[in-house]
């Protein structure tokens, strides 16, 4: 459906999004598409799959955002596809208006969450929403991306083993290797006497988000995970819970400048000079062309 839609909707962006109901389940209030271009500027969009404002619990809201000043009023229409006929659900066409700074042009209500399920718009958990441009000059073929939520997904769990760590400088931020969890790179980042206002009292633990693998796009990344300083005797290791979402650009981080007290930081945790620091991802979002 996605490849006959783009082939016959060339100057249109499908935005279709998997495990819609994991949403629900971990409380994301909004999914962004990536930044695309379409009629010469470049947009986003913005879906609230449990609506926006008074719109929470009854109705998906969608939005289109520019990204670049706009200075023609582009004809537009903002839509879900059915996957049981050919047709889609739109509140018919309107103009962006002409705006130098971004802004967001949609409905609150853009589809009930009743008629999502019982018109065939949200099937095996998948739903697809989309833009289409018209009055402008048929292009390549329109383009899609797929987002997903995935619990606990592949390669969840990564330890960094920190050997002779009197060497590391305790003053200077030290960084993993990369390593690769849904569509994206990340690093675990330590700095060993503590960051800003916690500087010589505490260890501090953070995750950062790199690049992005396989031309996959460039947009925020959801992660909900934990990270560990390991206990290496019994096991009773030091844990703290965070969640973010990761901004496209490379290195943005989220983490704790308390992970743990420094006077902590000695055996069962630091071991004939080796520490071991980890994190596990329960949940993160991925996104590709599709």
């Amino acid at each position: 459906m996605v490849r006959l839609f783009k082939i016959r909707h060339t100057t249109s962006h499908l935005f279709k999004i998997d495990n819609f109901s994991l949403l629900k389940k971990h409380g994301i209030e909004k999914v962004e598409s990536s930044v695309f271009d379409l009629a010469g500027h470049k947009w986003k969009l913005s879906v609230y799959p449990n609506g926006h404002k008074n719109a929470k619990g009854t109705h998906v809201s969608m939005f289109l955002v520019n990204q670049v000043p706009v200075n023609d009023m582009p004809t537009y229409e903002l839509l879900v596809v059915s996957q049981l006929e050919r047709k889609w659900h739109t509140h018919g066409r309107d103009e962006f208006d002409i705006n130098p700074e971004p802004a967001s042009e949609g409905f609150l209500r853009f589809i009930s969450l009743a008629d999502l399920e019982r018109k065939g718009f949200l099937i095996g958990d998948c739903c697809m929403f989309g833009v289409k441009f018209h009055g402008i000059e048929p292009a390549n073929p329109g383009t899609a991306e797929c987002f997903s939520l995935i619990e606990k997904p592949l390669n969840h769990k990564v330890t960094w083993m920190m050997s002779k760590f009197s060497s590391f400088n305790p003053g200077k931020a030290h960084q993993s290797n990369e390593f690769v969890v849904g569509t994206r790179k990340w690093r675990l980042e330590v700095r060993p006497r503590g960051y800003m206002d916690e500087k010589d009292k505490s260890f501090s633990v953070y995750l950062s988000a790199e690049g992005f693998v396989n031309n996959a796009p460039m947009t925020k990344t959801y992660a909900k995970f934990k990270l560990r300083v390991l206990d290496q005797v019994s096991w009773n290791h030091v844990e703290e819970s965070g969640l973010s979402w990761f901004d496209a650009e490379p290195s943005d981080q989220s983490g704790f400048a308390d992970f743990m007290p420094l006077g902590k930081l000695n055996e069962p945790y630091l071991v004939k000079d080796k520490l071991y620091v980890g994190v596990e991802f329960e949940v993160v979002s991925t996104t590709y062309y599709c």
